[in-house]
């Protein structure tokens, strides 16, 4: 008798194979976990390659939120002290201040905010500086890729993972 298939793991199956080459191709790419409705733009950008050092950090966002965690590492996850500390007002704008950064390839910038619906937004980018900066990407080994694969919950309809009796669903 052939193996019988549901219709539930056949969508997940092809769910599955159609982000894997995404998160593949991603390759340590600006990357941000999150499914709500806020926007994010940073100075610098994901993967720049600046002159000198920046003075700043700046995360702009399209609705008011409060920034729960922002560090700045070289490549080899050493945290750089940009003295965050954590302030409960949100905005949309923060602008952080930078101490002289040590000397490294690229750095490593991870930050989270909750939303106005409490939901955690949590991303990350690089840039490099100086005059021998190269792309930051470029710069990152396999070993050191951060692979991040979710799928958009938004998509599935939860019914397909309920559980079946003969007398109906399992509540």
């Amino acid at each position: 008798m052939p193996p019988r298939f549901t219709l539930p793991a056949l969508l997940l199956g092809v769910l599955l194979m159609a982000t894997a080459g995404a998160a593949s191709a991603q390759h340590f790419s600006h990357t941000y976990r999150y499914t709500g409705d806020v926007e994010i733009d940073h100075i610098p950008d994901h993967d720049a390659v600046l002159a000198s050092a920046p003075s700043d950090l700046i995360l702009r966002f399209s609705d008011f939120v409060t920034l729960v965690k922002l560090t700045v590492k070289t490549p080899d996850y050493k945290n750089i002290d940009i003295k965050f500390r954590y302030d409960p007002v949100a905005n949309r704008v923060f602008i952080w201040p930078l101490p002289t950064l040590p000397e490294a390839a690229y750095y490593i910038v991870d930050w989270g905010v909750i939303d106005p619906d409490r939901q955690l937004m949590q991303g990350q980018f690089l840039f490099s500086a100086g005059p021998d900066a190269q792309l930051p990407s470029s710069l990152v080994t396999e070993d050191e890729a951060e692979h991040v694969m979710l799928p958009d919950y938004r998509l599935i309809d939860p019914s397909l993972f309920q559980q079946q009796t003969e007398s109906g669903p399992v509540p």
